[in-house]
């Protein structure tokens, strides 16, 4: 990060930067990033530099430090702050098992593919699974995560915004700052693991005035969590059912279980129906 941001220095003097602009800031202001964003605020010296923070989702405590770094501050609020798009219809489905998810996904597109649809899983490992599985069904599907090459990720993205792929599979590498104009839908495979990790995922749907749905599949072990997803849907006015939010609310730490293979078995390459 350090040598990109010296090359910058190189080409545009960085103390005549009159706008400093930091996205998904939340994340940039986690411990790890801290060090990296205090010696860019540094170099950016200009005594009437504006600067700006953007976020879909932003906690207290990382509002508290941003304001060390800005001077009347103003905070502009699209919606109700730290909820889902109210553009989005959501809804929980259980699925009782791995094997009963893959069910649940194969009886969803085939009922209603309505692509593009964007579906997220826990890992980059679960992602290559659940590609495997629907590469050789009717779907024109794709595969993106970190341990692909650059190129081949780009090239991933491209075609499912041209409409040559119509299901892209995805870490949540692409949950945050990335646009897809016209996606109809973000299937949830695996449970997220925080609020605002699910905020962001929905958020790649009902996008600039655009209507999407969001589908969460769920199991048992997701199930002392859902009280929490429920609370995000009601806020962004979605039904929720009320048995769901009679359940006690758990703190939602890091929530990702081990989880048994995604793969359904097969004979001769092909996924059986």
């Amino acid at each position: 990060m350090y040598s990109g941001f010296f090359f910058t220095y190189l080409c545009f003097p960085l103390c005549r930067v009159e706008f400093l602009v930091l996205d998904e800031s939340d994340k940039l202001f986690e411990l790890g990033f801290v060090k990296q964003i205090d010696f860019v605020v540094k170099a950016c010296s200009n005594p009437s530099i504006i600067r700006s923070l953007f976020s879909a989702t932003l906690p207290d405590t990382v509002e508290d430090l941003a304001r060390t770094l800005m001077h009347d501050a103003v905070r502009i609020i699209v919606g109700r702050k730290n909820t889902a798009s109210a553009s989005v219809k959501q809804k929980l489905v259980f699925a009782g098992s791995e094997e009963g998810k893959f069910l649940a996904l194969r009886q969803s597109f085939a009922e209603s593919l309505n692509p593009p649809v964007l579906i997220f899983v826990q890992s980059k490992e679960r992602a290559q699974e659940l590609y495997r599985e629907l590469l050789f069904t009717d779907l024109k599907v794709d595969v993106v995560h970190t341990d692909l090459p650059q190129a081949q990720r780009e090239n991933a993205v491209d075609n499912f915004r041209a409409g040559i792929t119509w299901v892209l599979i995805a870490t949540d590498v692409v949950a945050r700052g990335m646009d897809f104009k016209g996606l109809n839908c973000v299937i949830n495979y695996d449970f997220p693991d925080s609020a605002s990790t699910y905020i962001h995922r929905v958020g790649r749907c009902g996008r600039a005035g655009r209507q999407g749905e969001a589908i969460t599949l769920y199991t048992e072990e997701d199930v002392p969590f859902l009280r929490n997803i429920g609370n995000v849907m009601m806020q962004s006015g979605c039904e929720v059912p009320s048995w769901i939010m009679s359940m006690r609310k758990t703190k939602w730490k890091r929530h990702t279980p081990h989880r048994d293979s995604i793969s359904v078995g097969r004979n001769d390459g092909r996924v059986e129906d």
